[in-house]
């Protein structure tokens, strides 16, 4: 018997079991790895400028010390993260029960949705064009999801955000810097959104570009030194950006020990891999790395930056690294084409911005070839 024809109904069952919340969701959509591209294109040489990574890697110390972890593969991870736990909170001087470890930032996003938020009777506060995980994780939970308008220059407006606090809001995302807009708040807009949320709110910083934002030469704060302005503030941090560990997802959150205590309720036991504990750990051992890391992607940055806009572009502001440039026509066509010649991008339709591409930085050669792809492209 054909197995699919004997499994004909399975999607009026599921469309019974499943809720709408879940049946509902935008799928998302990795990037297909290069290998892949080029079988299909039947292309040499394609570069992948479409996932915010770092072109510099992991430190030598990492991948020593994730080598190393392989040998013990036969046994469960240190549950309780406690060496990179120790690490951490050494390395930005807070204590280690207020840290939460997970598979990323973006598993810690989630167990603040879930941990704040009752399904169909509370909301999560953000603003357009914001990372899209806030988003997904909400919808997911069945929680609503609110976004306010932003800047002109597609930043978070923090008066928007403060009027659109509501009785049903639980949590409030801001990143800073914005993935994928790049924007950030000034210390001055931060303080007043940190002092103005309602107490009763959770407000989440995402700084996983911290370490590049923090090197920009601009007006740029840490909101681990606000901690002292509000009780329910939780910083997120990652290893997958500027560390160059993206592949072992290994992220975490800074809060209040009662916070933190009640987000581990819901954290998956042995959630954040052996491999991937030891190597953030080395990493935090290698600051000369993360210092020529954010250096190399701020000077990267600033070429690509450059040079689209000499192509009369507009390109946005942006202290991560990538940035987002501006078209001016449908960006999932000008993506096809770039690809079509070796290059992968990140459209930006899904974050309700048709006409945008966000573009990693890589390195002095993949820039070049980046913006020339774009020209060639947009010449056609």
């Amino acid at each position: 018997m054909n197995k699919t024809a004997h499994f004909t109904r399975i999607g009026e069952i599921l469309s019974h079991s499943v809720p709408e919340n879940i049946s509902s969701l935008p799928l998302y959509q990795p990037g297909k790895p290069l290998s892949e591209v080029e079988r299909e294109l039947g292309l040499t040489g394609v570069i992948k400028l479409a996932s915010n990574e770092s072109v510099s890697g992991p430190s030598p110390l990492a991948l020593n010390a994730a080598k190393k972890a392989l040998e013990t593969l036969a046994e469960y991870p240190d549950g309780g993260a406690f060496r990179l736990r120790e690490a951490v909170a050494s390395e930005l001087g807070v204590a280690p029960n207020e840290l939460i470890f997970g598979a990323g930032c973006n598993e810690v996003i989630h167990l603040a949705i879930r941990t704040l938020c009752r399904p169909g009777a509370s909301e999560v506060l953000s603003h357009k064009f914001a990372f899209i995980s806030y988003r997904l994780g909400t919808l997911g939970h069945g929680a609503q999801f609110t976004e306010v308008e932003t800047t002109d220059n597609l930043g978070c407006d923090v008066d928007a955000i403060l009027a659109g606090v509501s009785e049903l809001t639980r949590v409030v995302f801001v990143a800073n810097p914005n993935n994928p807009t790049g924007a950030h708040l000034s210390p001055d807009q931060l303080l007043h959104l940190v002092k103005e949320l309602p107490e009763s709110i959770l407000l989440v910083i995402d700084e996983a570009y911290y370490e590049y934002a923090q090197r920009a030469g601009v007006p740029y704060s840490n909101s681990l030194d606000l901690r002292g302005e509000r009780e329910l503030l939780l910083t997120l941090r990652t290893f997958s950006k500027i560390h160059g560990l993206a592949g072992l997802r290994v992220g975490y959150g800074v809060g209040h020990p009662v916070l933190i205590d009640m987000l581990g309720r819901t954290r998956r036991p042995f959630n954040v891999n052996a491999v991937a504990q030891a190597a953030a750990c080395a990493s935090l051992g290698d600051p000369d790395h993360v210092d020529a890391a954010a250096t190399f992607a701020i000077e990267r940055r600033a070429q690509l930056s450059t040079g689209l806009k000499a192509l009369g572009l507009k390109v946005y502001p942006s202290l991560g690294n990538f940035v987002l440039v501006d078209v001016a026509r449908d960006s999932n066509q000008v993506y096809q084409d770039m690809l079509a010649r070796g290059v992968i991008v990140r459209p930006m339709t899904g974050w309700g911005l048709p006409t945008c591409l966000r573009i990693s930085v890589g390195t002095e050669a993949q820039m070049k070839r980046a913006i020339k792809t774009v020209d060639d492209v947009l010449r056609t």
